[in-house]
């Protein structure tokens, strides 16, 4: 007996296995040409919204500026928060021989409708694409992913095959990819192929506790917090030390209101709140623990991570500089000195300096209370 199918269900079948094919189909990007970069990595974020802080901001410090956050669109665009334009940016970034990255997703609430369509089988490619040609039409030197907890219950099986293609795609460009993620506990589909992509990993050590969480109180980013991370990093997930970023918050929380307060804010009327971790009910990192935290870092990770610049002082006390000096000290124990600038042997508190000797003109001193005289 002979079967017999007519011309339209041939025609239907056809189409179906061809949406098949190019739904699944593997995308060759070209060969593997990035360089691994073995420095000591400091990382800086710097969202949007604080883009207008740039010329204030010492990039020299930085080796890497993490630009947040760009997003798809519905169109499956890559946009930027509030449409900002970070060419300018950009170029000041270059100009300060730091590279810089596009930040994708973010904490907050990133679009979940256009997360789920970019990331489809059926989009992915096309969404890679849209990605690189957003790097190379801004000149950017990689992209980080941020994709947090808030969009991973919603896209976390594609989560895997998206950044192993990127990864491909920015790497046949010789561009770097990262991403930054918690500090004890990884999401079930953020597999192990997903972090071997990744060419650094930039964990956030900060938000141990807070609203979310009120019969947990305490410091948010404690210096034992990230001890607790480097364990979890190198002895569960066996991801090497040097392939990880120590992150340190330059913000404060209220153990027992809503509240969060910028660094800059909260020692600008106290210098001394600058030289403890808690002013009030406000807990937060000051300059000794900074310190400390980056003579862990020189130790044991791969270099050091800061959300987020703009709630840095940009001044003297600046975290972002006490962190750099204590980088650049090397392998010696870093001291505290001050600034004395009126040569009577007593220095300027607001004035500080990280290093393993004293630097001309500074003292162990900080009891000036007249640097004119």
């Amino acid at each position: 007996m002979k079967t017999t199918i007519d011309s339209s269900r041939l025609g239907l079948l056809a189409c179906l296995l061809l949406c098949v094919s190019c739904q699944t189909r593997k995308v060759v990007y070209g060969p593997d040409i990035y360089l691994d970069d073995p420095g000591f990595k400091v990382v800086g974020y710097l969202p949007a919204g604080d883009f207008d802080q740039i010329d204030q901001i010492e990039l020299e410090r930085l080796t890497y500026l993490d630009l947040a956050f760009a997003n798809p669109d519905l169109d499956g665009n890559l946009v930027f928060s509030g449409g900002a334009d970070v060419t300018p940016v950009v170029e000041k970034g270059h100009a300060a021989g730091v590279k810089v990255l596009v930040s994708l997703a973010g904490g907050g609430r990133p679009g979940i409708k256009e997360w789920k369509r970019a990331l489809r089988p059926a989009h992915r490619s096309e969404f890679v694409g849209t990605i690189i040609r957003f790097v190379e039409e801004h000149n950017l030197d990689g992209v980080d992913v941020d994709i947090e907890w808030n969009l991973l219950p919603d896209i976390g099986k594609w989560y895997t095959p998206f950044v192993v293609e990127l990864k491909d795609a920015l790497h046949a460009k010789g561009k770097t990819i990262t991403t930054a993620l918690h500090a004890v506990r990884v999401h079930p589909d953020i597999t192990r192929e997903s972090l071997e992509a990744y060419d650094y990993i930039n964990i956030m050590v900060y938000d141990k506790t807070g609203p979310w969480n009120p019969e947990k109180t305490g410091h948010h980013s404690p210096f034992s917090y990230a001890e607790d991370a480097y364990t979890y990093w190198t002895q569960e997930l066996k991801i090497p030390g040097n392939k990880l970023v120590l992150g340190m918050p330059f913000y404060g929380r209220s153990y027992n209101t809503l509240g969060v307060n910028i660094f800059a804010r909260i020692v600008e009327d106290n210098v001394d709140h600058a030289y403890v971790d808690q002013a009030d009910q406000m807990l937060y990192n000051g300059i000794p623990t900074i310190v400390k935290k980056t003579e862990l870092a020189k130790e044991k990770f791969g270099g050091i991570m800061f959300w987020q610049l703009g709630q840095d002082i940009h001044n003297e006390l600046s975290l972002l500089r006490a962190a750099d000096q204590t980088v650049k000290a090397g392998d010696c124990k870093v001291f505290l000195f001050f600034k004395d600038e009126d040569g009577d042997g007593l220095g300027d508190r607001a004035k500080p300096y990280h290093a393993c000797e004293a630097p001309p003109g500074y003292v162990t001193n900080s009891d000036d209370t007249d640097v004119n005289n």
